[in-house]
Order: structure tokens, then C-alpha cells, then sequence
């Protein structure tokens, strides 16, 4: 029984050391695996306030979606806009903008003031969130 151990001892190292470096190929030759950072502007104003408003005012807020890194424009990004009982998305264009729609009515202010949360998702980035994207105000 000792003889055998030596032999299956080096056959299970030369085994184990294919198989860490197959894994280690794949692993070097795909950054697509690691996601890569974005940001996400809110171009105007991230101040609405409402009675400046009538109640048929579309509220449009046009966002900018981008890669942190080089600043490429994310295409197809998921992008929502909620909070105080109202909430908008949309998906990004080639050129990483889109628009987001409210109607005054939609907004359910409790104070006098309130925030509107901003999350972001696309394949292959880490997800964007802004938990004060946009301030509302009575």
C-alpha cells in the first residue's frame, strides 16, 4: 500500500495543476467577467418644486449614463427614478441619454420636502445608485 501512495500523490498534483491553470486562462482572458464602474447625470435641475407647477406640467428629467473609466456612453442601461409614491424608467439610447416623466399629481409629500432615489443597471457594470438624486418641494 505505500508503494501506490507516491505515484497517485504525483498523478493528483499534475491533475489538480492542469486544472488551476486552465482556470486561470480563462479567468486572465475575460475581463468582461469583472464589471466595470458607471455614472449616471441628471442634466437641469435636480430641484423640483411643485407649486411652481400646474397640475397638467409634465416634469421631464433628461439623464446621462456613462462608463466611469473613459466616459463612453452605456447603451440600453435600465434607469429608474422613484420615491414619494411616484417612479419612472426608461432605457438608454446609443448615446446614453433618456428622459424620465412625472406629472405633478404623481408625488405624495407627507413634509414639505422629499427625495426622488436614482438607480442605474446595465450588463457587464456594477450597479449605479444616487439615494438624493433629486430633491422635491412643496
Amino acid at each position: 500500500m505505500a508503494i501506490g501512495l507516491p505515484i497517485k500523490i504525483v498523478v493528483l498534483t499534475i491533475v489538480g495543476m492542469v486544472g488551476l491553470a486552465a482556470m486561470l486562462g480563462i479567468i486572465n482572458s475575460s475581463k468582461d467577467a469583472v464589471p466595470k464602474p458607471m455614472h449616471a447625470i441628471i442634466n437641469g435641475s435636480n430641484l423640483i418644486i411643485l407649486s411652481d407647477l400646474s397640475d397638467t406640467d409634465v416634469i421631464e428629467l433628461p439623464i446621462e449614463v456613462m462608463n466611469s473609466r473613459d466616459g463612453i456612453p452605456v447603451e440600453r442601461a435600465s434607469v429608474v427614478l422613484f420615491g414619494l409614491n411616484a417612479a419612472s424608467l426608461n432605457i438608454t439610447d446609443p448615446r446614453g441619454e433618456t428622459t424620465l416623466k412625472f406629472n405633478k399629481s404623481d408625488f405624495e409629500l407627507d413634509a414639505n420636502e422629499g427625495y426622488l432615489r436614482l438607480d442605474v443597471k446595465a450588463t457587464g457594470f456594477k450597479d449605479y445608485t444616487n439615494e438624493y438624486a433629486v430633491k422635491v418641494v412643496k
